[in-house]
Formats: structure tokens, C-alpha cells, sequence
């Protein structure tokens, strides 16, 4: 057997240890999805249990779409291509893997969403405790840290600058913000009128503008690194 029969073999099987990961993740956050969603509506929707409740289903989403990325990257008849040069290859696998955080990383703020919607009432109405502050803050929080990773200051690319801070990475980074900037611009213009008409309504909306500016960061750096990496 030739070292490339060795290569293409190993990297078959690990391909499949990633899909049965992939798999198994998707079957439990399925269950733990839809278990927290009959304790909530068995609850009312109200109380401690609940609050646990959501926070289940909204995890549950989160490793849901992880576990479907990832069975999705691994899945069966994908072309195997072994590596040629060391450098060359950690470059690609570097910059293949931020480029899946980032289109990852938005339906994560959306399934957040759907849990800082509720979050978000209480804490209008005044009856907000520490988990509905908890539900408002992570899609924020999400939004702030995919616009991070776009700009190169996450702890990964600072630990592999040389391999992740090209000139061409530099040129997406510059249209993923510009993008970004202006439709964060025009949602808290939105935000704004919404506030002047019903305060409640106008604050209720800037999660959503933070969250929406941030995913545009990420999906707009993530289609550029796609086509220049169809273009050669």
C-alpha cells in the first residue's frame, strides 16, 4: 500500500468519526429540544421550570445546528483530497475552519433570538430576573463576537497570524465591515424611528440590529473567502 492509499484512508476515517459525531450531537439536542419544548408548554410557559425549559431548547438549537455543520462538512461522497505541503495545507484547514465559525456562528444568534424574545418582554414589563438579563445578553454577546473574529482579534488568529492575516484576507475584511457599518447604520436608524413612535418597541429592536450587523460581518467575510477560493 502506497503512502497516498495510507493518507486517503486516514482521512476517510476520520472523516467518519466527524459524521457520526455530527449524527449522534443532532439525535441528543433533538431530544433535549423537544423535551424542553413539552416541559414548557406543560408548565404554562411560566415559573423556574419553565425558564429552564427555554434555556434547554435555545442550548439545544445551538448544538443542533453545530452537530448539522458538522455531519453536513463530513458527509459521505465528499472528494478526499490529501495534503501536499505541510504549510500550504495548515493555511487551508486554518482559514476553512474560521470561515465555518462564521457561517455557523449566525444561526446561533438566531436561535438565541427566539430565547431574547421572551427575555426581553420580562424585562420591559419590569418583571426580568437574572435568566431573562441572561436571554437578552447572548445574542448581543454573539453579535460582538463575530465582527471579532472578522477583524482578526479572536485568540485563533492571533495565535496563527501568518497563516490567517493575508493581504487577501485583509481586502475581505475591509467588505465584510463596510457592509456590515452600513447595515448596522441603518438599523439603528430603524431602531430609532421605532423608538420615537413606542419606546418599548425601539429598545426591543437593537438586539435584533446588533445581532443582524454582526451575522452581516460573518456571512459577508464567509461568501468572500468562498469565491476567492473557487477563483484560484
Amino acid at each position: 500500500m502506497t503512502d497516498d492509499n495510507r493518507t486517503v484512508e486516514g482521512l476517510a476515517r476520520e472523516r467518519g468519526t466527524r459524521f457520526r459525531w455530527g449524527l449522534g450531537l443532532v439525535a441528543v439536542s433533538g431530544a433535549a429540544v423537544v423535551g424542553g419544548a413539552v416541559v414548557g408548554l406543560r408548565t404554562g410557559g411560566e415559573g423556574d421550570v419553565a425558564t429552564a425549559a427555554g434555556a434547554a431548547v435555545g442550548l439545544g438549537l445551538v448544538a443542533l445546528l453545530g452537530g448539522a455543520a458538522l455531519a453536513w462538512c463530513a458527509r459521505p461522497g465528499r472528494p478526499l483530497v490529501p495534503p501536499t505541503d505541510g504549510q500550504e495545507t495548515r493555511r487551508d484547514r486554518l482559514q476553512r475552519a474560521r470561515t465555518q465559525q462564521l457561517v455557523i456562528f449566525p444561526f446561533v444568534m438566531l436561535a438565541f433570538m427566539m430565547q431574547s424574545h421572551r427575555g426581553m418582554q420580562a424585562v420591559l414589563a419590569g418583571q426580568g430576573d437574572l435568566g431573562a438579563y441572561l436571554q437578552v445578553s447572548l445574542p448581543v454577546i454573539y453579535g460582538w463576537l463575530v465582527p471579532a473574529i472578522v477583524m482578526g482579534w479572536d485568540w485563533n488568529t492571533r495565535q496563527h497570524r501568518r497563516f490567517l492575516d493575508d493581504e487577501l484576507t485583509q481586502a475581505m475584511r475591509a467588505q465584510a465591515m463596510m457592509l456590515a457599518f452600513a447595515v448596522l447604520m441603518a438599523g439603528v436608524t430603524v431602531a430609532m424611528v421605532l423608538g420615537m413612535w413606542r419606546p418599548a418597541v425601539g429598545v426591543a429592536a437593537l438586539p435584533y440590529v446588533l445581532a443582524i450587523g454582526g451575522a452581516t460581518a460573518g456571512l459577508r467575510f464567509a461568501w468572500l473567502d468562498r469565491e476567492a477560493e473557487r477563483n484560484g
